[in-house]
């Protein structure tokens, strides 16, 4: 396992307990330390650190940020967290142990209360997210420091941990001791008690949540999930909320309180080809009787494969997070009367069925392709196809220098002109596109 070291009580206590236990439990533990260079003096606590894990005989991974940070305390918690990651990662470890502990937790909370905040946030810090741990929430800080003591363990100490002009600092020198001499009780003890209620609450929604997403038949569609509208809407406001939380973690957003607020009023009301942005990069739309959320339009990376000329080639295509490989190459004559039809994946043309050089990409707005029965809107065809907006983005389209549409992979082909006897005795360029398997199953 990793332990975050800052030097502090609190993780230097860490740092000996696991250290102690681990021979018996068979753990591998190894020191992070992130130097944040803010303060003076600080690259001199960092070998500090560094001196007293290694007489434990353990080894310490320092960082440094790449750039100067501001002195705030969201960016310093992102590049701390951005740091010990990264180790993890390279090394290979199970797990991220941190020092936090019941007064933080009982901080926290409160933190959130003037913050403003709904069950979630009522319940603090979890004791695990993800390869994250938080083996010492059940002990408060007076128990670590003394237990440092007794055991003669020297450790740092952060003045910033008491500088009032930080939000945690002001509640935890005044705030909290102010409330404590005022009412009558265990202020901090409550406030964790407060935690642990949110919690079970909150297990209980989750599992409500996650009830209500088997019955709307939830399913992994792209960058993000698709399920039934009128399955999801007979849930209860609460539930839905949670639910969407749940497919936004597992996107890697957090949402906001508006904007699971937000998405919830859209569920009530939005009009099928509506979309909402629910922060995070995320979008929530309708399309026909489902709901998608996933990636927005904005944060979807697409590219484009030129073919200059005919001859063999070939290229790779992202399209919406969708992976494509275009091959081309001289091949048979297509049948008399246009392309073949029974073929989804591959697309024959003559030399002079349009202007080179050719394009596959995604659709644009205003492409039109000639349909035997006349000329189609892009938009058009797949509304009648029932294509949903989310997946028009992720069909791949071939178009000519002159910005006419020859194909869209799986849904149309061009009707081309029927061709002359010269034109017979031409190769034709065809043209194939495969769904990379790494995309199909992501």
């Amino acid at each position: 396992m990793l332990l975050a070291v800052s030097g502090g009580p609190d993780s230097i206590a860490l740092l000996h307990l696991v250290h102690s236990l681990a021979e018996e439990n068979q753990w591998r533990p190894l020191a992070a330390h992130f130097d944040h260079g803010i303060r003076a003096g600080s690259g001199e606590e960092a070998r500090q650190v560094v001196d007293w894990t290694e007489t434990l005989g353990l080894e310490c991974r320092v960082g440094v940020p790449s750039r100067a940070l501001l002195a705030r305390q969201a960016q310093l918690r992102a590049a701390r967290y951005s740091f010990l990651h990264e180790v993890a990662e390279e090394e290979g470890v199970d797990r991220i142990a941190t020092a936090h502990h019941a007064d933080d937790q009982a901080e926290t909370v409160l933190f959130r209360i003037l913050r403003g905040t709904g069950v979630r946030g009522l319940a603090g810090i979890p004791e695990r997210r993800g390869v994250i741990v938080r083996p010492l929430l059940g002990f408060w800080r007076e128990e670590l420091e003394s237990y440092l003591q007794d055991a003669g363990i020297a450790y740092l100490t952060d003045p910033s941990n008491v500088d009032p002009r930080w939000a945690r600092a002001l509640i935890r020198t005044r705030v909290l001791p102010a409330l404590e001499s005022a009412w009558d009780g265990p202020v901090r003890e409550r406030l964790v008690q407060v935690a642990h209620s949110a919690r079970r609450t909150d297990r209980a929604l989750l599992a409500q949540a996650r009830q209500a997403l088997k019955r709307s038949d939830v399913r992994k569609d792209g960058r993000g999930f698709r399920f039934v509208r009128a399955s999801f809407a007979r849930y209860h406001p609460a539930v839905q909320a949670r639910a969407l939380a749940f497919l936004a973690e597992r996107l890697n957003v957090r949402l906001s309180r508006g904007g699971t607020r937000v998405a919830v009023e859209f569920i009530k009301g939005g009009r099928s080809g509506a979309s909402v942005d629910v922060g995070g990069g995320l979008e929530l739309r309708r399309e026909f009787e489902e709901l998608w959320l996933g990636t927005s339009a904005a944060e979807r990376v697409s590219s484009t494969v030129r073919i200059e000329a005919p001859g063999a080639g070939e290229g790779s295509l992202e399209l919406a997070g969708r992976g494509f490989r275009v091959t081309w190459a001289p091949g048979e004559q297509r049948a008399v009367g246009g392309p073949r039809e029974d073929e989804q994946d591959s697309y024959s043309l003559g030399q002079e069925d349009a202007s080179w050089p050719l394009e596959v990409r995604s659709w644009l707005p205003g492409d039109r392709i000639r349909l035997r029965g006349g000329s189609r809107k892009l938009k058009r065809l797949f509304g009648d196809r029932r294509i949903p907006l989310s997946e028009r983005g992720r069909i791949p389209v071939l178009s000519d220098a002159e910005g006419r549409v020859l194909w869209v992979r799986g849904v149309a082909k061009a009707g081309l002109a029927e061709p002359s006897n010269d034109e017979r005795e031409r190769a034709p360029l065809t043209i194939e596109i495969e769904e990379h398997q790494r995309a199909r199953d992501d």
